[in-house]
């Protein structure tokens, strides 16, 4: 009897642990163990980080043990990635120990990169990990008028809708607690328009016009000035405030460079149609660690998953692949406290933004449960 083949997967968060899940319903023991390796403290759901701070869900249902969320027949580590061989087909961890793959799945996330921007630690705020979060809550019931700046340092970023639609729910925050008209909420954005894709920025502009916020377009940050609480661009605007709001800078994880593998930001370069990295048919990429034309999101992660999944077991098991991966991905956006968007796009198809449903936003609200109990189970 053979030995199994083994899919080796870096990074226990929602790409990493949704492919190891969909891989294992796909696959039996004898022809395929599954490996992954990550040292994640806590697996947080980081969408539901734009309502937590208006006490719109409770943070303890977006929280999870990562070890709680694999399946049974996966081979969970704890422990740290250090150096990625691909010439010698192995990976190192922390603890001194090496592992070899016959299909290796690079699968790493994010870092944030504050120290990047001068003058953002201890004064800028942010909603995009847990304890920030709690801490922005507190902070936004202390607050009682002046001027609020959202938005984010540069490109790209984690769930990228996510500071326009923090920025939605602020308003009305603000509109319920009867000081809005006392705050001017500011928004800014690094590129020439409110968001990335064209058609939803339109649809956001206008209400963002509509609600009063005003925008600041073109708009990268060069440093943060807290003596005179003034947020600076590389383009040579300047916008006051009495609270800051800003996501830090999202770069590749460090191993990734140091293993060779990165590209000027730390993401990794795939082919876009079969993620695989640098024509190794046995190395994958997915996830935020690709430097792909898509979100990086959890929901991405998914179709990504999706894929990569189908795509190993039929090789495990003999057969051809011809399906290609073409940028898939669908989110749901809030734009209020009772409405929001959901769209859908790919490489080669835009999202659509014709209106706005309470119905989207009920499943908005719902995301998490879904997520927990079926989407990171590889059951969806």
């Amino acid at each position: 009897m053979t030995n199994p083949k083994r899919a080796l997967i870096l990074g226990d968060g929602a790409a990493g642990t949704i492919l190891s899940n969909k891989l294992r319903l796909l696959t039996n023991k004898e022809e395929l163990e599954i490996v992954v390796i990550g040292n994640s403290r806590q697996h947080y759901f980081k969408p539901d980080g734009i309502q937590i701070p208006f006490s719109l869900k409770p943070y303890r249902k977006s929280v999870k043990n990562p070890a709680f969320l694999f399946n049974s027949g996966i081979n969970y580590i704890r422990d740290e990635v250090i150096r990625i061989d691909i010439a010698q087909r192995f990976v190192t961890v922390k603890s001194g120990k090496s592992y070899d793959y016959d299909y290796l799945i690079i699968a790493t996330g994010n870092r944030f990169t504050p120290e990047d921007v001068p003058g953002y630690e201890g004064e800028a705020k942010h909603f995009y990990d847990l304890q920030p979060t709690l801490a922005l809550k507190e902070d936004l019931a202390r607050f009682n008028g002046g001027d609020i700046v959202v938005g984010q340092s540069s490109i790209p970023i984690q769930c990228p809708p996510a500071p326009y639609e923090f920025t939605f729910l602020l308003d009305q925050y603000l509109r319920e607690r009867g000081i809005r008209d006392k705050t001017n909420i500011h928004y800014i954005y690094p590129l020439n328009r409110v968001f990335t894709m064209s058609t939803v920025a339109k649809f956001i502009d206008e209400l963002f016009e509509e609600k009063g916020i005003m925008t600041h377009t073109l708009f990268n940050v060069d440093n943060i000035d807290s003596k005179n609480k003034r947020v600076n661009s590389i383009e040579g605007e300047s916008v006051n405030y009495d609270m800051l709001i800003l996501v830090p800078p999202h770069r590749g994880q460090k191993v990734i460079t140091e293993s060779g593998l990165a590209d000027e930001l730390g993401y990794v370069n795939v082919d876009r149609h079969r993620l695989t990295y640098a024509g190794n048919d046995d190395v994958f990429v997915i996830g935020d660690a690709t430097n792909l034309p898509v979100s990086k999101a959890g929901a991405a992660a998914h179709f990504q998953s999706g894929y990569l999944s189908h795509h190993i077991a039929s090789d495990i098991g003999g057969a051809a692949y011809e399906e290609q991966y073409n940028g898939e991905c669908a989110c749901t956006t809030v734009t209020g406290k009772d409405n929001a968007i959901t769209l859908f796009f790919s490489y080669d198809r835009p999202p659509r933004s014709n209106f706005h449903s309470k119905s989207d936003f009920l499943l908005k609200w719902t995301s998490a449960d879904t997520y927990f109990s079926g989407m990171v189970r590889g059951i969806m």
